[in-house]
């Protein structure tokens, strides 16, 4: 038996753009495994309630009562059950890893088949065409499994569908699969019939051509697709479904970025940054390559009356919603396989145009690699970031003995339903226009910017918490006319009120009286420090980190009050909480470099400092770096990063920065950058500060010294 012979199939060109295809998967694949789940939106946590009822019940949820409060409650097709029902159990089992092996595994399952569609079922030997369609495809459809919706399955779902039709060997299974994507994702099913006429259409018409009879053998490839059509029904809604996908969406698009139209201005453009083209800028590459293979099948007069109507009804969709550009991309792979470009540089004679296309190619296969790394770095707690979640309020609401209505903005809707169901009712979640209205939507907008519209809500529903951001400053001149409502917890995105009336014993003992929640989560650290009332804020930030002991922003007060009082054990480990809770952020670890400072442990300051730097370029952190040096008398070290960082000549860079820098320079003899920087900085001394004049004055002696020397 003879073995593999690596010579020879290093020896054909395909080979090396299929192991760079193996290679580039295998890539995305290592940081899908190792990315979290995090909230791009709070999608995934409705579902996880939805998939909780659903089990508990023993029914699909008929209407909003469930978790909303508004009344009367929104009607409801509950096209994505079976999802719910999935992503639940899944969480039950094993939390948040599974959800993360979930995700990677769909991502993984829809490569596969796209390869093989775009390959024409090959299972190797991919050309320069087909590595350059599959990379693009890679790159689109990436960002969108990031999240953990219901898409994952249809994405998957198109492509399987397209194989299984196209193979026809395994097309038998192909109802069972349209039954799983109905369930699953129900409001996609205009996507299932858009494929399955347009291969129906196909087998009739070359039929109608040929002016033969159906043979008998023909039947197992129809009657499959016949029975997927009927699949729409096979739902627990049954004939209800059909209309969902065809609720209109306009108004949604003004406030649901996804939803908006794809824009001309967005079609022509075209921009890199740092080599890494952004994403219209992939998806115009792949709408140019369409065009091309379009033109190819003209010239060769290839017309495959499928792909040509599914691919027809990609730009529909196109039309229809920008969100539908991931579904385009996948429903154009059949059209593309047939109509392959021919890219075969071996038969370019000019030398200059073959080393430009080789150029070409090779930017091409390294561009792909640096994009994945820049999405995937500064990767957030892992298995699961609470960043931007209102994850302390959530904790406040299941700590204390109470419940009832909880009025919420509706970006944190889903993720508040999971944490608080069934004690609290919310005001509204984002599934808008196919549950809740552009009505409601308008009403949970307006109510924290316009007292009228928050007058009417509290009038008619009474609810015993308030939530509202802590940027929404202008909210505390609506709130002050219901002196009622008290705030008691604060998180890093949102304050909490609770009602008096409802609960007097809670406003009572949670009531923040020295803390403005408007002001706090943006004061500065000196403002805070400098606070006359320190030590009952310090108490009440005590008094919430019991609750939520992993708040960024209640360790983050809490370590620089410490900090400032000299209690460094106590303020290490609350920057250190933040370091584990959000370590893509650099506050734990600038913080944690605060700390090690002031205690003379330079290495570990350093070390901080340094983490920090990797997440952002912040002069402020170069400049303690740039200090700690000096300190140590590391004075050429100090230089280098204090004369980088300092613009002389901007309008925030006074004598008294300059100062460090001027003597570094003169001890790390720099000796003609000294003379000149302290001819700059004694110009803007005013005559009055005689402190600083005394302080200049050393260093005209120090530097005259070290001419001297």
């Amino acid at each position: 038996m003879k073995g593999f012979n690596f010579k020879e199939f290093f020896k054909q060109q395909e080979n090396y753009y299929f192991l760079y295809i193996i290679f580039l998967v295998s890539y995305v694949a290592y940081y899908l495994f190792q990315w979290p789940i995090f909230a791009g939106d709070t999608d995934l946590w409705y579902h996880l309630n939805g998939g909780r009822y659903i089990l508990e019940h023993g029914t699909t949820p008929k209407d909003s009562s469930y978790f909303s409060f508004i009344d009367p409650p929104r009607e409801w097709v509950d096209y994505f059950w079976l999802f719910q029902v999935l992503v639940y159990k899944i969480h039950s089992f094993s939390g948040y890893y599974g959800l993360v092996f979930l995700r990677a595994i769909m991502f993984l399952a829809t490569f596969v088949v796209s390869y093989l569609i775009i390959s024409n079922g090959k299972k190797s030997k991919p050309d320069l065409y087909a590595l350059i369609v599959i990379t693009l495809c890679i790159l689109l459809i990436l960002p969108r499994f990031s999240l953990v919706r219901p898409h994952l399955f249809t994405y998957f779902f198109i492509v399987f569908s397209i194989y299984l039709i196209e193979s026809k060997k395994y097309i038998f299974i192909f109802p069972i699969v349209s039954i799983f994507w109905v369930n699953l994702h129900g409001i996609a099913y205009p996507v299932l019939i858009l494929i399955v006429l347009a291969y129906l259409i196909d087998f009739f018409f070359l039929y109608y051509l040929s002016k033969q009879n159906i043979k008998k053998g023909e039947l197992a490839y129809l009657i499959p697709l016949i029975f997927a059509l009927a699949s729409v029904y096979l739902t627990p809604h049954g004939k209800e479904l059909l209309s969902m996908p065809f609720i209109s969406t306009e108004f949604a698009a003004h406030y649901i970025q996804e939803i908006k139209k794809i824009s001309m201005e967005e079609l022509i453009s075209f921009q890199m940054i740092k080599l890494i083209p952004i994403p219209s800028t992939l998806f115009n590459v792949f709408l140019i390559a369409t065009f091309f293979s379009l033109i190819t099948s003209f010239v060769n007069k290839n017309f495959r009356i499928s792909s040509i109507i599914i691919l027809c009804g990609a730009i529909l969709l196109l039309f229809k919603s920008g969100r539908f550009r991931f579904e385009f991309v996948l429903l154009s792979l059949p059209f593309l396989s047939v109509n392959r470009i021919q890219l075969d540089i071996k038969n370019i004679n000019n030398r200059a145009i073959k080393c430009i296309c080789m150029v070409t190619i090779v930017l091409i296969m390294v561009i792909p690699f640096k994009n994945v790394f820049v999405m995937y770095q500064n990767r957030p707690k892992y298995p699961f970031s609470e960043r931007i979640l209102p994850s302390g309020i959530s904790r406040f609401l299941n700590h204390i003995n109470a419940e009832g209505f909880v009025l919420n903005n509706p970006d944190y809707g889903g993720y508040l339903q999971w944490m608080l169901y069934p004690r609290y009712k919310i005001f509204m979640d984002m599934e808008v226009p196919f549950l809740f209205t552009n009505e409601d939507m308008l009403i949970a907008t307006k109510m924290y910017i316009n007292k009228d519209y928050f007058l009417n809500v509290i009038t008619r529903y009474d609810p015993s918490f308030v939530m509202v951001s802590c940027a929404n400053k202008g909210f505390k001149d609506i709130i002050k006319m219901f002196p009622f409502y008290k705030p008691v917890f604060l998180d890093d995105y949102e304050v909490l009120y609770v009602n008096e009336k409802h609960y007097p014993v809670i406003a009572n003992e949670y009531k923040l009286s020295v803390i403005d929640p408007f002001t706090f989560t943006s004061q500065s650290k000196e403002s805070l420090i400098k606070s006359d009332n320190i030590h009952k804020i310090l108490g009440e930030l005590q008094r919430m980190k019991e609750i939520s002991p992993d708040s960024g922003i209640i360790n983050q007060s809490l370590a620089i009050i410490y900090c400032n009082e000299g209690k460094l054990e106590k303020a290490i480990e609350c920057a250190n909480s933040i370091v584990n809770s959000y370590p893509e952020s650099p506050t734990g670890y600038k913080m944690l470099g605060d700390c090690y400072k002031k205690i003379k442990q330079y290495g570990e300051a350093i070390k901080n400092y340094n983490a920090a730097l990797r997440i952002i370029d912040n002069a402020e952190i170069k400049k303690e770096i740039g200090s700690i040096y000096m300190e140590q008398k590391q004075y050429k070290q100090a230089y280098d990063i204090l004369i980088k960082i300092m613009n002389i000549y901007s309008p925030g860079i006074t004598y008294k920065e300059l100062y460090e820098l001027i003597l570094s320079a003169i001890l790390s003899d720099n000796i003609h950058d000294a003379e000149k920087l302290l001819s700059y900085a004694s110009v803007g001394i005013p005559e009055k500060d005689e402190e600083w004049i005394k302080k200049y004055d050393y260093l005209k002696e120090l530097l005259q010294s070290k001419i001297k020397m």
